[in-house]
C-alpha cells in the first residue's frame, strides 16, 4: 500500500478543479497535495465529482488507501465504522442494510428495501439478502445518510452505499499481488489472493484492467453432539468442527476507451462466487460458538454483472449515460428439524387437526432457489463541474427492470408414512377423487415478482451570493408490481391450503429535496435540507380465509436535517455533524396472518419517528499521527398505536416500540502512526481501530413472521478493536494483524425463523499476515 496523501482541500484551486473535471463520470479520486493536512476525497454522491466537504449531505466515504489500511473486504469489516448504517445479518447469506434506523423487520420476504446498494451505477439491491461484493481493488466506498429519493430512486428511501470500483488507466502499466493468511482463535486458518493488471492497450487511449481474487474465510463454529427435540435420534452423523467456513472467489475485466478527448466509454464485467459447507449461526442456549443441527446446511451465491459507461463533456454540460445487466442465482439449505418439531407442539394436533401430526420425532430439511435479474439504463446531462456560473443543474432519465423467482420447499424424512399425509390424501381423495402422490415434500412455495420503473429527475441550484446558495431537486416515477404466489401443503395438495394467486400494482408520484448552503469561507459550511424519499407499495395474493389486506399503500419518509462541515488548522483538523428528524408516514410492515399458518402479507402502520445525530471528526495532529472517529444516536419509534385485524385475532403495535436493527448508540475510533523511520527500506506503520455497537432489538413488538408473534429480542452492546503493523516501501508492504483484539461476541442478529432461536455473531480473535507487492 502507498503512503497516505496528506492533501488540502482549497476549494477554489486551479488543481482541484482540474481533477474533479478530469473525473466526472468515472469518479476518480484527485487532489492536490500540502504536507501535513487531510486527505481530499472526491465522491460522486450528488451525481458529479467533489469534494467531500463541499457536499452538503451527511456522507461517510473510504478511499482506496482507508480500505487497504483497515482490510475492509465485507459489509461485516465496514458498518461498524460507518454513523448511521447498521446490519440485518441473518443466516443463510440474508444481510439488510439499514440507514438511520428505517427498518421493520430482519425476516422479510419479497420486501422493496428502504436502502439501496449500488456497484458503480447499477443499483443491485435485494431486501433482506442482499449481495455482499468483496472489496478487491475498489476506488471508494460511499455512505449517503437520509432519503436519496431524488437522484437514486425509490430504494434509497433512507440511504444508499455505493461500491465503487477502480477503472481502467490508459496512461500508465500497473499490477499488483496480494496475499493473507489468518487463523481464528479456536477455530481454522484462511486465506485471502487476488491480484490486478492494468495494461495500457493504446498509450493514452486504451486500457484493460484485470482483477481476480479467492479466498476461504475460515469457519469459527461447530456442529456439536445432541438428541433430537424428542430425543428418539441424535446428530452423531453431522457432528463437525469449523462448519462455517466460506470461499469466495471472483474477477472483474473493465475495457476503457477514450474515444475522443471529450468522449470516453468503459465496458465491464464482474463474477462472484461464494459457496459454503454450513450457516454461520450459532444455536442460543449451547456453549460458546457452537449450533445443534440435524441435517446438512450449505450456501451458494453467484452472480455476475455487465456494464456499459459513456462520458461526453459537451460544450454546454457534461452527459453520463450507462446500462447494466445483474444476475444472481442464490441457494441455500437448511436444517428444519426443530422448526416441525415446533409445529406438531404447538397445539394443533392436541386439538385434534391432524394436518401437523408428523409422527412424534420428525426430520427435515428446507431449500431455497432464488433467480434475480436487474437490468437498468439511466442518462444523465448536467452542468459543467468548472463552470464559473451562478446557475448548476442536472437533468436525468431511469428505468429498471427487475425479475425474481423464488423456490421455496419443505421436506421430511418418511413424510408419506405420518397421520399429516394420510390425513391430506385422504381429503384428496374423498373431496376431489384424486390420488395423492406419496412425498416427503410437505411444502413448496413458488414466488415470482416483477418491478419495472420509470423516472426523471432533476436538481437546480443558484448561487444568491459567493456564500448562499440553494438547491431545490424533484423525482417523478411510474412503477408497475406484479407478485405471484403457488403454494401447496403439501405437495400435490389442491384442497383448502393451495393457494395459486397473481396481483398487479400500478402508481406514480413524486418525491422532492430543498437546500440551502451557507459557506462561511472555504474551510466550513452550513446547510439546512427538506428531503423525501419513497418505498412502493404492492399486493398481497392471499388464501380466500386470509385477513390481510388485498393491497397496501407506498410509503414516505419526510427528512429535516440541519448539518455543518468544516476544516480547522490548515486542514489538520476536520469536524462534521448533522442532526436529523425523519416522520416514516404509512409504512408497510411484514406480517404472518394470525389465522394462516405460512400466510405472509404486507399491512401500513400509521408513521414513526426518528430523531437522531451523527458526527465524524479527523486530527492530523503531525505528519505521523492521525485520529478519526465518528459517532451516531439514533431512537427510532412506532409513534401512534394501532391495532391490526380488529375484531379477529387482533395485533397491537404500541405508541413507542422500537424499530429493529438500529442500535441507540454507536462509535468509531481510529488511531494512525507513522514511523520517520526507514526499515528495510519502508516505511513503519500502526493503525488501531476502535468500534461500539449500542444496544438494540431484533424485531417489532407485534410484527413477525415466524410460527407465532415472539417478543423483541434485545441485541446487547458490544466493542471491537483492530491492531495492524506493517511496514511500506515503494514496491511492497507487509503487515500482521490482530481482529477482534478482546475476542468480544457481538449479537448481530436474533432469528427465530427456525422455531429454536439462533444467534448470528461477529468473528473471533483472528491473526493474520499479509504481503503484497506492485509492479
Amino acid at each position: 500500500m502507498s503512503e497516505i496523501k496528506r492533501e488540502t482541500s482549497d476549494r477554489g484551486s486551479p488543481a482541484l478543479a482540474a481533477a474533479i473535471s478530469a473525473t466526472l463520470g468515472v469518479a476518480g479520486t484527485a487532489s492536490a497535495q500540502t504536507s501535513g493536512g487531510l486527505e481530499t476525497i472526491i465522491v460522486t454522491a450528488t451525481r458529479r465529482a467533489e469534494n467531500l466537504q463541499n457536499v452538503p449531505e451527511s456522507i461517510s466515504a473510504f478511499g482506496t488507501e482507508a480500505i487497504e489500511m483497515r482490510g475492509l473486504k465485507q459489509m461485516d469489516d465496514y458498518a461498524k465504522f460507518i454513523p448511521g448504517l447498521s446490519l440485518g445479518v441473518r443466516e443463510p447469506g440474508s444481510t439488510t442494510i439499514v440507514f438511520r434506523g428505517v427498518a421493520t423487520s430482519g425476516h422479510e420476504f419479497g420486501a422493496v428495501s428502504s436502502s439501496a446498494l449500488y456497484l458503480d451505477e447499477q443499483p443491485i439491491t435485494q431486501s433482506g439478502q442482499n449481495p455482499d461484493p468483496r472489496l478487491i481493488d475498489i476506488e471508494r466506498l460511499e455512505a449517503l445518510r437520509g432519503p436519496q429519493g431524488t437522484l437514486y430512486g425509490a430504494s434509497s428511501q433512507s440511504g444508499t452505499l455505493r461500491i465503487i470500483t477502480n477503472k481502467p488507466d490508459p496512461t500508465g502499466f500497473d499490477a499488483w499481488v496480494d496475499g493473507q493468511v489468518t487463523s481464528i482463535d479456536d477455530g481454522g486458518t484462511g486465506y485471502d489472493l487476488s491480484g490486478m493488471v492494468n495494461i495500457p492497450l493504446v498509450a493514452d487511449r486504451m486500457a484493460l484492467r484485470i482483477v481476480g481474487f479467492t479466498a476461504e474465510d475460515a469457519g469459527f463454529i461447530d456442529n456439536v453432539l445432541s438428541d433430537s427435540p424428542g430425543g428418539t435420534f441424535t446428530n452423531a452423523d453431522r457432528v463437525d468442527d469449523d462448519v462455517n467456513s466460506a470461499k469466495t472467489s471472483g474477477a472483474r475485466a473493465s475495457l476503457r476507451m477514450d474515444l475522443t478527448e471529450d468522449v470516453d466509454v468503459t465496458l465491464s464485467a464482474l463474477f462472484q462466487d461464494l459457496t459454503a459447507d454450513g450457516h454461520g449461526d450459532v444455536t442460543v442456549g449451547a456453549a460458546d460458538l457452537t449450533q445443534v443441527r440435524f441435517e446438512n446446511e450449505s450456501l451458494d451465491d453467484e452472480w455476475y454483472q455487465l456494464a456499459l459507461t459513456l462520458n461526453a463533456s459537451l460544450s454546454f454540460g457534461d452527459l453520463i449515460v450507462s446500462t447494466s445487466y445483474f444476475d444472481r442465482d442464490f441457494h441455500y439449505e437448511a436444517d428444519a428439524s426443530a422448526y416441525e418439531f415446533s409445529l406438531q407442539q404447538s397445539g394443533f394436533v392436541e386439538s385434534g387437526y391432524v394436518a401437523y401430526d408428523f409422527g412424534g420425532d420428525p426430520r427435515g430439511f428446507a431449500t431455497n432457489s432464488e433467480q434475480t435479474e436487474i437490468t437498468t439504463f439511466e442518462a444523465r446531462l448536467q452542468s459543467r463541474t468548472d463552470s464559473a456560473g451562478r446557475w448548476g443543474w442536472l437533468v436525468g432519465a431511469f428505468y429498471s427492470e427487475e425479475k425474481e423467482h423464488s423456490d421455496f420447499n419443505s421436506f421430511m424424512r418418511g413424510f408419506q408414512d405420518t397421520g399429516a399425509f394420510a390425513y391430506f390424501a385422504y381429503l384428496q381423495y374423498s373431496v376431489y377423487g384424486a390420488e395423492l402422490a406419496p412425498t416427503e415434500r410437505w411444502f413448496l412455495g413458488r414466488y415470482d415478482t416483477e418491478l419495472e420503473q420509470v423516472a426523471v429527475f432533476g436538481e437546480l441550484s443558484y448561487e444568491l451570493t459567493e456564500r448562499f446558495t440553494i438547491t431545490a431537486g424533484g423525482r417523478w416515477f411510474d412503477y408497475d408490481r406484479s407478485f405471484a404466489q403457488v403454494q401447496q401443503q403439501p405437495e400435490g395438495f389442491v384442497g383448502y391450503t393451495a393457494l395459486d394467486d397473481r396481483k398487479d400494482t400500478s402508481e406514480d408520484g413524486s418525491v422532492w429535496k430543498f437546500n440551502l448552503t451557507y459557506r462561511f469561507d472555504d474551510d466550513r459550511l452550513a446547510y439546512a435540507t427538506y428531503s423525501e424519499g419513497f418505498r412502493v407499495g404492492g399486493s398481497n395474493p392471499v388464501k380466500a380465509a386470509s385477513v390481510l389486506p388485498d393491497d397496501y399503500e407506498s410509503d414516505t419518509l419526510t427528512n429535516y436535517e440541519v448539518g455543518f462541515k468544516s476544516e480547522w488548522l490548515d486542514n489538520r483538523l476536520r469536524v462534521n455533524v448533522a442532526a436529523y428528524y425523519m416522520d416514516w408516514e404509512n409504512f408497510a410492515v411484514q406480517i404472518e396472518d394470525p389465522t394462516q399458518l405460512f400466510q405472509l402479507g404486507y399491512v401500513n402502520l400509521p408513521s414513526a419517528e426518528i430523531p437522531g445525530i451523527e458526527a465524524d471528526f479527523a486530527f492530523s495532529l503531525s505528519d505521523r499521527w492521525q485520529i478519526d472517529g465518528a459517532m451516531s444516536w439514533n431512537e427510532a419509534e412506532v409513534s401512534e398505536s394501532t391495532v391490526l385485524f380488529l375484531g379477529v385475532d387482533e395485533v397491537p403495535v404500541e405508541e413507542g416500540a422500537r424499530l429493529p436493527l438500529t442500535p441507540d448508540w454507536s462509535a468509531a475510533l481510529g488511531i494512525e502512526y507513522r514511523s520517520d523511520a526507514r526499515w528495510f527500506d519502508a516505511q513503519p506503520f500502526a493503525r488501531f481501530d476502535f468500534a461500539y455497537v449500542g444496544e438494540s432489538v431484533n424485531s417489532l413488538a407485534g410484527i413477525g413472521s415466524g410460527i407465532e408473534l415472539n417478543p423483541p429480542t434485545i441485541q446487547d452492546a458490544y466493542e471491537t478493536g483492530d491492531l495492524r503493523f506493517g511496514l511500506d516501501a515503494d514496491s511492497w508492504s507487509a503487515s500482521v494483524f490482530v481482529d477482534n483484539l478482546w475476542d468480544e461476541r457481538g449479537e448481530q442478529f436474533f432469528s427465530d425463523r427456525w422455531a429454536v432461536q439462533r444467534l448470528s455473531v461477529n468473528r473471533p480473535r483472528t491473526y493474520g499476515l499479509q504481503l503484497r507487492f506492485e509492479f
